[in-house]
């Protein structure tokens, strides 16, 4: 087994791992997700970069589960959460006002005629003012968008566009997410890597950030890392580059982290 593709408990001094949620679908579940005949081709052609077996492996997700896809954009994996949890569970695909400028054609067609039933959608609001009840969520799940929480402004065509006046309060934001999840349940963050040191500036000029930033934040609002997985770890990638290059667009090196809420 290779570096990128490993999965590590942290056995950290005084942190213990209240994990308690087993996943029932295993490899052969996982499979037939990703292979589900309704799921978009399109979506099939990025399951190299992205891993996504496992990834679900990784999350322990389940059928019945209750899952927070936060900053879903198109909703790539929304499709799959959707179609993990079943019938029972329940999917909340959110975009907040900023994501919501780049996501609200691709979600829109994805979740057009109830293809995905099980799926809520949580459309341009902020994730303080998200209306999902205390304690009921199992998963709750970013990839490669934690950054944008920090996204304050871009040029498109010559043009200055503000999206945010200043940097988000993310110890709302993480409050308001520990609240609605389960004692027992996990955060996970996926993105791409920044240099160290290299603060918010990254996120609005490369869309990457700085791991040790999450690690803080997180710590800070009252979760515990008990978990990180290597499988899209890149040594090769130039952590100062823009990750949307043609050349590099799904091969930045990007962590991934398990969180577990403190008492």
């Amino acid at each position: 087994m290779t570096k990128l593709h490993l999965a590590v408990l942290l056995l950290l001094p005084g942190l213990v791992s209240n994990i308690t949620h087993a996943s029932p679908l295993g490899a052969d579940a996982i499979q037939a997700v990703l292979n589900a005949p309704q799921r978009p081709s399109e979506d099939n052609s990025r399951d190299a970069d992205r891993q996504p077996h496992l990834i679900l492996d990784f999350i322990d997700i389940a059928p019945g589960d209750t899952v927070f896809d936060m900053f879903a954009g198109a909703g790539w994996y929304t499709e799959l959460f959707s179609r993990a949890v079943g019938p029972d569970g329940t999917v909340y695909a959110h975009n907040d006002p900023v994501i919501w400028r780049f996501a609200e054609q691709g979600i829109n067609a994805r979740t057009a005629d109830q293809r995905l039933p099980n799926v809520v959608r949580i459309d341009n609001t902020d994730i303080t003012a998200i209306e999902v009840p205390d304690n009921s969520v199992d998963i709750i799940f970013t990839a490669l968008n934690y950054h944008d929480l920090f996204f304050t402004d871009y040029t498109k065509d010559g043009e200055h566009i503000v999206l945010r006046e200043s940097v988000v309060n993310y110890r709302d934001a993480l409050a308001r997410l520990k609240k609605a999840l389960k004692p027992d349940g996990i955060m996970v963050i996926i993105d791409h890597a920044a240099t160290p040191g290299s603060g918010y500036d990254a996120a609005n000029v490369l869309h990457r950030i700085d791991p040790d930033i999450v690690r803080f934040q997180m710590a800070q609002a009252g979760f515990s890392l008990v978990e990180q997985a290597y499988y899209l770890h890149n040594p090769d990638d130039d952590l100062s580059r823009f990750v949307f290059a043609p050349d590099l667009r799904g091969k930045t090196d990007r962590f991934i982290f398990k969180f577990t809420p403190q008492p």
